[in-house]
């Protein structure tokens, strides 16, 4: 009888084993999926957060086998005592069991290998005779595909070790509050033992069943020399004390951003597995000190966030606070919603440098205006008269970059916000207006450094990635071209330089710092101070504000409040001051202007400048301000003058300039003291204010009906006043010496 099972159990085994090995494949599909949480590392490798899978499941799937580590050492002892030799199965253990299973008619030995067992939690299946076939041949053709310790880490990161724990990295933490590299032969012995009935053998409830299973690990690795007597003796000595230790929960606001990116990128919004991140721990501390000191310092809330350039790669996202704080410690400022403040500007900039509407030495009018009832002012209440382009968006004048948006047109700025990532900008172009230029659209930190990278990068637009895969250019979509080159570095440039660096931090900018751009900004009612920095290898970010909005703190203003933390950020990137920057590229031009006008010279223009443009985009329309009369003397073309630079702003309905007439001409006369030229105006209301402009430059205020005066100087001048609504008259004067 028992002659006639072995036949049958081994003839059987064999028919179905080669059977099976034709019809039953192995691949490591399924291999990198576990079940449990998610596991965030740091660029480094460190582990920074560790989340429950399904199930409350505490699995950390990233324990790596060492022959010297105790817990291999331990688990083969007793699962396994010939894993190092054997193909992936045992064929005399498995014709044994096979003859004890024919004789009993049923399963009841199995003579599994721990390769059959790790292909068992990989793929989880019924235990039957026909799975325990497709078990072995999986086993074998796993051997051959892969190495001894790759095998026993599959194993070791998914098999059960009581309560909650999945894996021994999880268990070694859980039981022990150690690491399993640090395990050592007692509490190896211990969860080796245990993996034959997790819950039987759990030492927080069946210490007495653990240890007793202990001792049997502890002789099947002296048995195997894995262990001395000596050894063994020292570990069953020792009992284990049960310390569970709290997962890795490092850089929370990161860390919740990252998972929450991992979801997205997934794409049904599942997660789990082990995930190297972008997060650099050294720029981590450096934004993590620069808004704590800044939150500090003024008493609101603070974030911080930097952002490789090449790859979009954020390698710091940091916010103030204690993040358990049971009130509002959670709130990750570094991505909500905030009034952009002028932050926007430089965006407009470009895309009006590259549709040809302004270039940087063009003059753009700093004037009291009204746009259908709106009426926008600057920061400072103050008029500037004619100003460059560059010099309107390093002084961040509103007036001219509402004039500048109107030029643009509302609906491709907002496109190009759109396009820039902005993603909170739920209404259409039209409800947000002109007051897009100044900042009225909701943007995050996060979205504005990302779009500040486009700058950096040359004009490309690639989104802040989370996961290193994604800075590598595995899953990273290619860059989308929003700006040219040209456009881009000339904002970079005209937002550079020790200058720049001196008007946006004042006293801190006196110790030397690479050089970076600088743009700051204040959202109305002084809710939000932004500061954003950039080079060609970094964006640094810094926000700072109250939680829940609020309004009328004064101190929260760019320069002021975030402007700080992000130059010390900055300079702790390059602390011997050898930061890079960028290379003009091949687009940016070079004409002479107008000095009045900006625009290019025509052969009448008594004084020109060099200035900058963007090949095959900028305006080559000549400056209309200057030319010739029918006698061939050159003019100051007045109305050309107020097309020019005005632009809305027309000719006056009801105010008008009395005297002097329009070509009106005076004569100095040497000798005389305090000469002065009198202008008076009709169709001003009693108290209204006027600005006075002489060539574009501030030169006065009155009130109602009085009478402006100025000291002429030899030349044709544009004489000009402008009503708080933006109506307005100008005329053109000749100023001559006096010859005896």
């Amino acid at each position: 009888m028992l002659a006639a099972a072995i036949l049958l159990a081994g003839g059987g085994a064999g028919l179905a084993g080669a059977a099976a090995w034709r019809a039953v494949d192995w691949s490591p599909a399924g291999s990198e999926t576990y079940p449990g949480g998610t596991v965030l590392r740091d660029a480094g490798g460190e582990v920074l957060r560790v989340s429950l899978g399904p199930g409350d499941v505490d699995c950390r799937p990233y324990y790596r086998a060492d022959p010297e580590d105790w817990i291999v050492k331990a688990l083969v002892a007793s699962e396994d005592g010939t894993f190092w030799t054997h193909c992936g199965v045992r064929p005399l253990s498995a014709l044994r069991a096979a003859v004890q299973n024919v004789t009993a008619g049923r399963r009841v030995s199995g003579a599994s290998t721990l390769t059959m067992q790790a292909v068992r939690l990989i793929e989880p299946h019924p235990k039957s005779l026909k799975w325990k076939v497709v078990e072995a041949v999986k086993a074998v053709k796993m051997e051959r595909a892969r190495d001894k310790l790759w095998i026993l880490s599959q194993y070791l990161n998914r098999a059960p070790f009581g309560s909650n724990f999945v894996g021994v990295e999880a268990a070694a933490n859980g039981w022990f509050g150690k690491g399993a590299k640090a395990l050592g032969p007692g509490e190896a012995a211990l969860l080796a033992g245990m993996v034959q009935a997790p819950s039987r053998y759990r030492p927080d409830r069946w210490m007495d069943r653990a240890l007793k299973r202990r001792e049997y690990v502890l002789r099947r690795m002296v048995r195997l020399g894995s262990l001395t007597e000596e050894q063994a003796r020292a570990a069953a000595a020792v009992r284990p004390v049960i310390c569970r230790a709290p997962r890795p929960f490092r850089t929370p606001f990161f860390c919740d951003w990252a998972a929450a990116h991992l979801a997205r990128a997934d794409g049904d919004g599942r997660t789990g597995g082990d995930f190297e991140t972008t997060l650099d721990a050294d720029v981590q501390k450096l934004a993590e000190g620069a808004v704590s000191a800044a939150a500090q310092a003024g008493g609101w809330a603070s974030a911080a966030v930097v952002m490789r350039v090449d790859t979009g790669a954020v390698v710091a996202l940091a916010c103030s606070g204690n993040y358990f704080d049971q009130v509002n410690g959670q709130v990750n400022t570094a991505v909500a919603p905030r009034p952009a403040g002028s932050t926007l500007k430089p965006f407009l900039t470009a895309l009006a440098l590259d549709g040809g509407q302004v270039a940087p030495e063009e003059r753009l009018a700093d004037l009291p205006q009204t746009f259908k009832g709106y009426a926008p002012a600057n920061f400072d209440g103050k008029h500037r008269g004619l100003v460059t382009a560059r010099d309107a968006l390093v002084l961040s004048l509103n007036i001219p970059f509402v004039q500048l948006l109107r030029r643009v047109g509302v609906r491709p700025f907002g496109s190009l916000l759109r396009g820039l990532g902005f993603g909170h900008m739920d209404a259409p172009d039209e409800a947000f207006g002109l007051g897009m230029a100044i900042g009225n659209v909701q943007a995050t930190l996060l979205e504005l450094v990302g779009a500040y990278g486009t700058l950096a990068r040359g004009g490309l637009y690639r989104p802040p990635c989370a996961l290193k895969r994604e800075a590598e250019g595995v899953d990273c979509r290619p860059g989308v071209r929003m700006f040219s080159p040209g456009a881009s570095f000339l904002v970079s440039d005209m937002l550079s330089g020790e200058e720049r660096a001196g008007a946006a931090f004042g006293h801190v900018a006196d110790v030397a710092a690479p050089r970076f751009a600088w743009k700051t900004g204040t959202s109305a009612a002084y809710r939000d101070a932004w500061t954003v920095a950039w080079n060609p290898e970094y964006v640094v970010g810094v926000w700072c504000g109250h939680l829940y909005g609020g309004f009328g703190d004064q101190t929260l203003v760019g320069a002021k409040a975030a402007a700080p933390a992000a130059w010390r950020i900055a300079r702790g990137l390059y602390p011997r001051n050898d930061g890079p920057w960028f290379v003009e590229p091949g687009d940016v031009g070079r004409r002479m202007v107008c000095t009045l006008s900006g625009l290019p010279a025509n052969p009448d223009c008594p004084k020109t400048e060099e200035g900058r443009s963007v090949k095959g985009r900028s305006s080559n329309a000549l400056c209309p301000c200057h030319g010739r009369d029918a006698d061939g003397n050159p003019v100051v073309r007045n109305d050309a003058f107020l097309a020019a630079f005005s632009g809305i702003l027309g000719k006056a309905e009801k105010l008008s300039i009395s005297k002097p007439e329009n070509d009106a001409t005076f004569c100095l006369v040497p000798g005389l003291p305090q000469q002065r030229v009198a202008c008076q105006v009709v169709g001003n209301v009693p108290d209204g204010r006027l600005w006075w402009f002489v060539d574009g430059a501030p030169a006065g205020e009155t009130t109602g009906l009085a009478p402006f005066t100025w000291t002429p100087e030899a030349g044709t001048h544009v004489v000009s006043c402008s009503t708080a609504e933006g109506v307005s008259s100008s005329v053109r004067i000749h100023v001559k010496e006096e010859t005896r």
